[in-house]
């Protein structure tokens, strides 16, 4: 078996097209099965001629096995017969178990295999193909009969729909989506099992699996039969190159694999990331073609029951331009063909059709809209602007309607660049979606807040201007893939893009602001404090209006749940929802100081009451007390954090010995997160955030935020969201003990942040790395904030990332008070508020400089280490 692998890697190396190599692996698998099992029936006695027969099914009846995929076999007989087959059979499964080979079988009757087929859809199919090996061909002949008659033509609605339920399941599994960064070449959207899905349809209408035969009955056209042969022989060929590679099943085509395919294609690309863009494209090219061509024929095979044909023939839904409504589907008038010819623009009524009715094309209109896309005039008329603008502002069925415009490349016409963003990928970790694919998602997003009872649910159903937000979202990423940064450069786009559609100047200057703007709000609202006064009114005037405002949300909302699953979370959302909160406040006429003032008396009111002092007779004393505490805390706490934590937060601290350290943890279900506050007297608060951030990051957890800030008194309050890596689901309270009991111990000195990155073993680990590491980068911001040195670092992730950041800082004789993590893109950024011993900025170049170096070089030894793990 070895032997065979080899041969198929090397015929792969030397350029054989992989239809040829598959077909001759399958033909010397077919010789190897049969000498294998003819050896085991001499030896039980058991002639070849016997009532029995040995089929290839599946991938092999296809005679498309890949050197790693199953050889899925079947053994009919009657009952009669098992006894004496069944040792057979046992003795070569073991043999082949031996000798290398993935083995699926089966033993049944052939009642068996019709009543299972019926049943079990993936089993139906794999009949499609099934081929004789060995055995009796007569016993093969009346199973084809039977299988035909009781199971492809029983009827053969019944299993052409059951057929595409079960894709459209794997389609639902794996994001249905074809455009995903990282697709499985065989069950993604169009992928090899939608060329199967047509095979299997294909057979079932006209009796034969070949999708010549959709030709010959007129349900695909020459150029189709082309697009699906080539994308065979493209998805055939790379799924023998990910099983050469891998020595194993490997069917997911993941970055690395990716970045080593487009290297052995020979371009001579300095940047690797424009090579795998490159071939990925031509993938997505070929998925995007055989996916859409499953769909329409599939639709097509598909027929409504006789109660729908009849309540169609007598009630159909007409609308004014004479579509028709079907079951949901949008059916063209029959003489919309001879109106296209005369007018080819008339393509936009059909989609404004669908908006409006919130139904989706059918197959035939789509193939009638795809033959007139060469004769639309260069520009689009007025008219055609004006219902395009009919589409985007409507609700449920843009969507589906959007989509439709783009792979029927409708919306190319109108918006040109769109064509340059068609398939093309986005190098890194977090996006789950090439570009077009996470710019349909956003339509997606957007309109299910109509129904959402959220802060950007009400924000979106406020808005005035819909239509004038969707087309910014499909503008927002449009220049990605040009040299430059592309939200300045889809500005200009934006800009060219709103003369070519007759918009109104306001509008278009709307479009322009929030293509350029469209990154601002989460990189605020993640990345820097936003209870600082004078960032929300520099963010406010840059805004200039409420609808703006509104709008500029929504879109940052929708933009990062479109990334990929997981991306989003609450506390995303909270921050900001905050961000999109106060500065409305400020738009509206409320100044943010007298939100302060409003919130910081209701702290106070609210700690007084709360708290018990513990000297008897304090009363004088103790609201002055109160009152020096809250004077001395930060914005960012006393406005973020609840009247009720500060109160319970003075408490630990009223009860706090010199020489005592505090620590609390508590487990969220909701964001399955365990957050940890720090109380330090004066004695330990130097250097307290850097020693915390080690022995969370040492004990193996991911930090998602931290702050820490002091008292009048200097005792150091510090809070840290943790994701505990060692526990799946709740975090017991035993190991939120541990944690606790080692931060005292790091903190008052009995052991070393050293100690506990040895006794953690964290170095040990290895992380996923990035396909490509992006070069570490560090800037110092002086003017973001009125009190304290923004630092700002991108950088890979790895363990201890911010536990060595903030320690170098500590070393240059500074503190943080506060610490945002995100991520940005590609990388992640971490921001450090910091201030040096006398609670001032750091506005020394002699003193920036030097930190700036150290940050500098402590994270490119740091990536260096993690990517040669």
């Amino acid at each position: 078996m070895m032997t065979l692998r080899d041969e198929v890697t090397q015929r792969h190396a030397s350029g054989e097209d992989g239809i040829e190599i598959c077909n001759w692996f399958s033909d010397q698998l077919d010789g190897l099965l049969r000498q294998m099992l003819r050896l085991h029936l001499q030896t039980a006695g058991i002639s070849e001629d016997d009532n029995f027969s040995i089929i290839c099914v599946g991938g092999n009846g296809r005679r498309r096995p890949t050197p790693h995929s199953d050889i899925d076999l079947l053994l009919v007989a009657e009952s009669r017969a098992f006894t004496e087959l069944e040792p057979v059979l046992t003795a070569f499964v073991r043999d082949c178990w031996d000798t290398g080979f993935q083995l699926g079988h089966s033993i049944r009757t052939p009642d068996d295999v019709v009543s299972f087929a019926n049943e079990d859809v993936p089993f139906a199919t794999s009949l499609v193909d099934m081929r004789h090996l060995l055995g009796s061909e007569t016993v093969f002949a009346s199973l084809s009969n039977l299988v035909e008659s009781k199971v492809f033509q029983n009827p053969a609605d019944r299993f052409v729909d059951a057929c595409v339920v079960s894709r459209r399941e794997e389609w639902m599994a794996r994001g249905d989506s074809v455009n995903q960064l990282e697709p499985d070449v065989k069950r993604s959207p169009g992928g090899l099992r939608d060329l199967h899905l047509i095979n299997w349809v294909t057979y079932a209408q006209f009796g034969d699996s070949h999708p010549s035969s959709l030709l010959e009955h007129n349900a695909v056209g020459t150029q189709e039969l082309a697009i699906l042969n080539s994308a065979d022989s493209f998805l055939t060929s790379l799924r023998l190159d990910l099983h050469c590679r891998a020595g194993l099943k490997q069917d997911v085509l993941t970055r690395d694999l990716q970045l080593e395919i487009a290297a052995s294609r020979g371009e001579t690309q300095d940047d690797h990331r424009k090579s795998v863009e490159n071939f990925m494209q031509e993938y997505f090219r070929h998925t995007s073609q055989v996916a859409e061509i499953a769909r329409r024929v599939t639709e097509t095979a598909q027929r409504p029951g006789l109660l729908a044909r009849l309540k169609n023939a007598i009630l159909p839904q007409r609308d004014a331009d004479g579509f028709i409504i079907k079951e949901g589907v949008l059916n063209a008038p029959e003489d919309f063909g001879d109106r296209l010819s005369e007018d080819p623009e008339s393509v936009m009524l059909a989609f404004a059709a669908a908006a409006r009715y919130e139904v989706v094309l059918s197959a035939e209109l789509r193939r009638v809209i795809g033959r007139v896309i060469s004769r639309l005039p260069a520009d689009p008329s007025r008219e055609s602007c004006s219902r395009f603008r009919a589409v985007l502002r409507g609700g449920n069925g843009l969507p589906l309607t959007l989509r439709a415009m783009y792979e029927t490349r409708v919306l190319d016409w109108l918006v040109p660049a769109m064509s340059e963003i068609r398939c093309l990928m986005q190098f890194n970790q977090y996006h789950s979606f090439t570009v077009d694919e996470h710019t349909l998602k956003t339509i997606d997003e957007v309109v299910s807040f109509a129904d959402d009872e959220t802060p950007v649910g009400s924000a979106y159903n406020s808005l005035r201007h819909k239509a004038t937000l969707h087309i910014a979202l499909i503008l927002h990423d449009i220049a990605k893939g040009r040299d430059g940064d592309h939200s300045i450069l889809g500005e200009q786009i934006a800009d060219e893009v709103g003369v070519r559609l007759q918009t109104a100047e306001n509008k278009k200057r709307m479009i322009m602001f929030l293509v350029r703007q469209h990154l601002v709000m989460p990189d605020l609202a993640f990345r820097r404090d936003i209870t600082d006064q004078a960032l929300l009114m520099d963010f406010a005037r840059l805004v200039g209006a409420p609808e703006l405002l509104r709008m500029l949300y929504v879109l940052s909302v929708a933009d990062i749940k479109a990334v990929g699953p997981d991306v989003w979370t609450d506390w995303k959302g909270d921050l900001l929802a905050d961000l999109y909160n106060r500065t409305m406040r400020i738009l509206s006429g409320r100044p943010i100081n007298h939100l302060e003032r409003e919130r910081l008396q209701l702290v106070r009111e609210h700690v007084r009451k709360s708290i018990v002092p513990i000297v008897p007779n304090a009363n004088e004393q103790w609201p002055e007390w109160v009152g020096r505490q809250l004077d001395a805390l930060p914005p960012f706490y006393l406005m973020t954090e609840d009247p009720d934590r500060v109160a319970r937060d003075l408490d630990v601290i009223q009860h706090l010995g010199d020489t005592d350290v505090k620590v609390e943890g508590a487990y969220d279900a909701d964001t399955d997160t365990v957050t940890y506050r720090i109380f330090a007297s004066s004695q330990y608060e130097p250097g307290s955030f850097h020693k915390v951030s080690g022995v969370l990051s040492g004990m193996r957890m991911d930090i998602h935020t931290a702050q820490s800030c002091t008292t009048a008194d200097s005792t150091m309050i510090g809070s840290f969201r943790v994701t505990d890596n060692d526990f799946v689901g709740n975090v017991a309270d035993d190991r939120i003990r541990d944690v606790c009991d080692a931060l005292v111990n790091v903190l008052t000195g009995k052991l070393t942040v050293d100690h506990i990155f040895r006794r953690s073993g964290l170095f040990r680990f290895n992380k996923k790395k990035l396909v490509q590491p992006v070069p570490p980068r560090v800037s110092i911001d002086n003017d973001c904030s009125e009190t304290h040195t923004v630092i700002d670092v991108f950088a890979m992730d790895s363990p201890g990332l911010l536990h060595t950041l903030a320690l170098t800082i500590y070393n240059h004789g500074l503190s943080v008070d506060l610490t945002r993590i995100a991520t940005n893109v590609d990388q992640v950024v971490d921001v450090f508020y910091v201030v040096d011993n006398c609670r001032k900025k750091v506005e020394d170049s002699e003193r920036l400089h030097p930190l700036w170096e150290n940050l500098m070089h402590e994270l490119t030894e740091l990536q260096q280490q993690w990517s040669e793990q």
